[in-house]
């Protein structure tokens, strides 16, 4: 095992298309790692430029103490799982696992010994006998997996391979993963564009957007301290919710609807502005439901999704009674470029999101009180799009606070 350092790495196609624009990032000595971003953020070619696939234009690539950057993927020490498992479909899983040291020619004792110790961590020891036709996709995923992991190698790098795997196969072989790893301690660098896997199986994650490294922590604190108006937006499932607000003395108005000022957040210098506010749509609740009045949106519902033991609400401001006319929306594209649209846009493009108690009475087209929990809220300038702390300065958190802030006792959340 070694750790990975990146030290100013770019990558530009061409001359003119910069893939990948001055990434520094340290990499932990047995850490599991997700790269995570729309398409085009350059997840795939900076893991490419780890393997050796690519040189960088600028920077330096280093595993453990060693300078790879012009070294070729044979010599780095690394193994690469595909998004396309890319097995031999001549040779069986056992051919298949053993290939790569036979060809190394390690002795036949030694790769019987670590065929047989990776089929037994994989599941895989009533079928090295199969040929890959004979395999369902997530068996022939973990012979994938397999045959980098039976190398041995310093550093694992996964390029979306769980991408052609059916929902629930996915959802087991997100576990699957998680457990290799706790029993291997390969450092491990995976890519996807799936948030939900990046918050499931990292140590940390690392968000890319064109390119460049917008946010590096675990995935809790990447939930709670979002560094900016697309990290906020990316992740989340369902995703934040961004609306324009007016600031004054007392709170923060969104259309005629006043709201508290979040707790944590100084936004002396922003008074008489307009911010973006983030609301997570779990902090919004039926008013139904709830008992007490606190601050409320009136809206009106578009969308009705019954999941069980939630409901998802796509809901529109009510314009009579919020102004909401006067009310932008935001949205990012799946490229990563964010816009804004009226509240009241037709399209469902005007919408609120929000997760409901399942009891609710709520029905497409009816008025609707949300009420909304403000410890939840997020404040982003407009202009930079950063996150605005407790000193009212728009920077992004910097790891070591990031650390302290996990370790602190924090309260329980609720979904």
């Amino acid at each position: 095992m070694a750790s990975v350092t990146l030290r100013g790495v770019s990558k530009a196609f061409a001359g003119e298309v910069e893939a990948v624009r001055d990434v520094s990032l340290e990499i932990r000595d047995g850490e599991f790692i997700v790269l995570v971003g729309p398409s085009g953020s350059g997840k795939s070619t900076l893991l490419r430029l780890i393997a050796g696939l690519e040189r960088p234009t600028a920077g330096d690539i280093l595993i453990g103490d060693r300078v790879v950057t012009s070294l070729r993927p044979k010599s780095r020490d690394i193994a690469m799982v595909f998004q396309n498992y890319a097995l031999y479909p001549h040779m069986t899983v056992r051919q298949n696992l053993a290939f790569s040291l036979e060809i190394r020619r390690v002795s036949k004792e030694e790769v019987g010994r670590r065929v047989e110790e990776v089929a037994r961590t994989l599941g895989l020891d009533a079928l090295l006998k199969r040929k890959p036709a004979a395999l369902s996709g997530g068996q022939r995923q973990r012979v994938a997996m397999g045959r980098a992991m039976v190398r041995d190698p310093q550093v694992l790098l996964l390029d979306e391979p769980l991408s052609n795997l059916d929902a629930a196969l996915r959802v087991e072989m997100r576990t699957e993963l998680k457990r290799i790893h706790y029993t291997i301690g390969t450092t491990s660098v995976y890519v996807t564009h799936d948030q939900v896997e990046a918050m499931t199986l990292g140590d940390r994650v690392a968000v890319l957007r064109g390119g460049e490294l917008q946010q590096i922590a675990t995935p809790l604190e990447i939930y709670r301290r979002p560094a900016n108006v697309f990290v906020a937006a990316f992740i989340g499932s369902p995703s934040m919710n961004l609306v324009e607000a007016s600031v004054g003395s007392g709170g923060l108005s969104v259309g005629d609807v006043d709201l508290p000022l979040p707790a944590g957040v100084d936004l002396r210098r922003y008074e008489g502005r307009t911010v973006i506010l983030g609301i997570r749509p779990n902090d919004f609740e039926d008013a139904a439901m709830v008992s007490g009045d606190g601050p409320a949106l009136e809206t009106i519902v578009d969308l009705v999704e019954e999941l069980g033991p939630e409901v998802h609400l796509d809901v529109r401001l009510d314009p009579a009674r919020t102004g909401s006319d006067e009310v932008g929306i935001l949205r990012f594209s799946s490229r990563g470029e964010l816009s804004t649209t009226p509240a009241i846009a037709a399209g469902g493009q005007g919408t609120l999101r929000a997760i409901v108690d399942a009891r609710t009475q709520a029905r497409r087209g009816d008025p609707i009180r949300l009420t909304v929990d403000p410890r939840g809220f997020h404040v982003f300038d407009p202009e930079t799009g950063l996150a605005i702390g407790p000193d009212g300065d728009a920077s992004p958190p910097h790891e070591a606070e990031a650390a302290e802030a996990d370790a602190a006792p924090a309260a329980p959340e609720t979904s």
